[in-house]
């Protein structure tokens, strides 16, 4: 436990030295401030909460939850049913975002949408994980949305 500790003080400190958003992230949560978004990661949910508040992106995401937030962790689909009954949505109305295998491993057990983005931790492994779309850049997602006909609650 002292290791395990130590590695979460460190990384506390130091979660955004090497840590950025990506080009194209920014101008695309803006474009789709409209829209009903959450982040489900499995990194510990207090230190994301901090990494998103601090990127200056937490306004943007109505839910954030990591991998200490449900009894199973991603490419469990729990988290994502969970989202999903929050915003009142089907998982046909949604879409999950991510950067590896799990990711749409995740997006395939919960039946929702898979995009996969080209960079980032696992983006090496999404040849043998095809998503339902594959973009270089976030900003390549946002015609393939539509924000007018999303009906979810609020």
């Amino acid at each position: 436990m002292i290791g395990l500790e130590f590695f979460i003080k460190f990384y506390s400190a130091h979660k955004l030295d090497n840590t950025v958003l990506y080009p194209g992230v920014r101008e695309t949560l803006d474009a789709l401030k409209e829209m009903p978004m959450a982040v489900l990661t499995n990194k510990p949910v207090r230190v994301s909460r901090s990494i998103i508040q601090e990127l200056g992106v937490s306004d943007r995401f109505r839910f954030v939850y990591g991998g200490n937030s449900f009894e199973r962790k991603k490419p469990d689909p729990m988290g994502v049913d969970s989202i999903l009954r929050e915003f009142g949505a089907t998982p046909a109305q949604a879409m999950l975002v991510g950067d590896s295998e799990i990711d749409v491993q995740t997006a395939r057990n919960a039946g929702t949408w898979a995009c996969g983005v080209t960079y980032g931790f696992g983006s090496h492994r999404l040849d043998e994980y095809p998503p339902d779309l594959l973009v270089d850049n976030l900003t390549e997602l946002i015609p393939h949305l539509s924000v007018a006909s999303a009906d979810f609650s609020a």
